[in-house]
């Protein structure tokens, strides 16, 4: 599994906002102000802080992904 931008070398699962928005942002070719950077950040740490309790869900290993979504 590769780490992504936020993810730090050293194996540990610390999120660093900063370093993931001006890095993905890079990577889809945006230009984001200096002015509105610290904005943007706050977002990514509220989504970030909200997505958490489904990212921590354990998952076994022996489960499929449906071919097919049924509700």
């Amino acid at each position: 599994m590769s780490k992504s931008p936020a993810s730090p070398s050293d194996g540990s699962d610390s999120f660093n906002s900063t370093i993931y928005v001006t890095e993905i942002a890079k990577l889809l070719g945006l230009s984001i102000p200096p002015e509105q950077l610290q904005g943007v950040v706050a977002s990514f740490e509220q989504i970030h802080t909200i997505a958490q309790p489904v990212l921590d869900f354990p998952l076994p290993d022996t489960l499929e992904a449906a071919p097919q979504f049924e509700p």
